[in-house]
């Protein structure tokens, strides 16, 4: 209902415009993951502070690179900086867009077109050569070697590799050329 009295439509209108100019600020803030729960995919972020009391999120779901048959799952961790947005401005149906370095947590990397790092594993994608650096390596399920060389420890172990100290019967070989 429109106000009937000059200053009351003045009011109405000056409230309005307030209004706006907040959902405007809301609709992207950046701000740093406070609360984590993996198990439902939630998270809580803090996007200011005032008084020395921190502003807190509601929960919210981060978006992901894929959700379909591709599934791209990262899990945000505490003390990450995210960006938050929110389409109407109304932090209620915001949503973690998308994370970014920050002095805390910077950028490791300059020349690798492709890389994830998680602690101190590293999988690296060039132009050429595809490289995963870990302590601990698992495969499961058939596996199928095509092409080039198959080493181990700058030992040749492909499909004609040569043994040495080769002797009939029953024994042992030496280990490979």
């Amino acid at each position: 209902m429109i106000p009937t009295s000059i200053a009351e439509q003045m009011a109405d209108l000056y409230s309005r415009i307030a209004d706006l100019e907040r959902r405007n600020r809301n609709r992207k803030r950046t701000g740093t993951v406070r609360k984590v729960d993996h198990d439902k995919g939630l998270y809580r972020v803090q996007l200011s502070e005032q008084g020395g009391t921190p502003y807190l999120t509601g929960w919210m779901r981060p978006k992901q690179l894929g959700a379909g048959l591709v599934k791209i799952d990262i899990l945000l961790s505490e003390g990450e900086q995210v960006d938050v947005v929110s389409e109407s401005g109304d932090l209620t149906d915001a949503q973690i867009d998308l994370s970014s370095y920050s002095e805390q947590n910077a950028r490791d990397n300059s020349d690798i077109p492709f890389k994830v790092t998680i602690g101190q594993t590293v999988w690296s994608l060039t132009e050429d050569t595809a490289t995963l650096d870990a302590r601990k390596v698992k495969i499961r399920g058939d596996v199928d070697f095509e092409g080039g060389y198959l080493h181990h420890e700058d030992k040749d172990v492909g499909h004609d590799h040569k043994h040495k100290d080769v002797l009939k019967g029953g024994d042992l070989t030496g280990p490979p050329a």
